[in-house]
């Protein structure tokens, strides 16, 4: 029989059902936990072992968490509603259509139907160096490998800076919400809620 040499490193993997529950478990575990929203890029970093928590927090039973819901001063998106979700949502879409648009942008229709507006605006860089544990400055080191004639930048659309070239991979992040009907996201430093 064969032995299975890369695998995931073990964690526990802890449910909540509330808000409350979730911020309890991580104040209790710290730097050990991990926050699991959708997972379309938690899991590259499991899979990878850049990443080896003692505890994963799957949120995806916070119903909290999830939905749209309209407030006094525009609407309230949950960071567990899905890509799919807001793509489809009437009020986002006759309110705050460059949000649905830039929402489906993302991927393709399974990672959206999988993927979370929380994890699309906060996935992390997708730097070869970084995410192979190079010392570069996202990492606290002081060189930006990728900002090097030799160096592999092709996932970077910013060179020759002064410190780490790499970009937000979020569509959704990187709209410009002074467009949106009633959007105040840009004095709260915050998405389009």
């Amino acid at each position: 029989m064969a032995v299975i040499r890369d695998v995931m490193p073990a964690f526990e993997l802890v449910q909540p059902t509330s808000a409350a529950e979730a911020q309890k478990i991580l104040e209790q575990n710290g730097s050990d936990a991990l926050i699991l929203a959708g997972g379309m890029d938690s899991f590259d970093w499991l899979k990878d072992r850049i990443k080896r928590p003692k505890v994963v927090v799957d949120l995806s039973g916070v119903d909290e968490l999830k939905g749209v819901r309209t407030v006094a001063d525009g609407i309230e998106i949950g960071a567990m509603t899905t890509l799919t979700e807001i793509v489809n949502n009437e009020t986002i879409k006759q309110k705050y259509g460059l949000l649905a648009q830039a929402a489906e942008l993302v991927a393709s229709p399974q990672i959206r139907n999988q993927g979370t507006i929380g994890g699309n605006v906060s996935q992390d860089a997708r730097c070869w160096y970084y995410r192979s544990g190079w010392p570069c400055y996202r990492a606290g080191g002081n060189i930006c490998y990728a900002d090097d004639p030799d160096g592999r930048n092709r996932e970077h659309a910013i060179l020759h800076a002064d410190r780490c070239v790499a970009v937000n991979p979020s569509d959704s992040a990187s709209l410009d919400c002074s467009r949106c009907e009633g959007c105040h996201a840009h004095t709260k430093r915050r998405a389009c809620r």
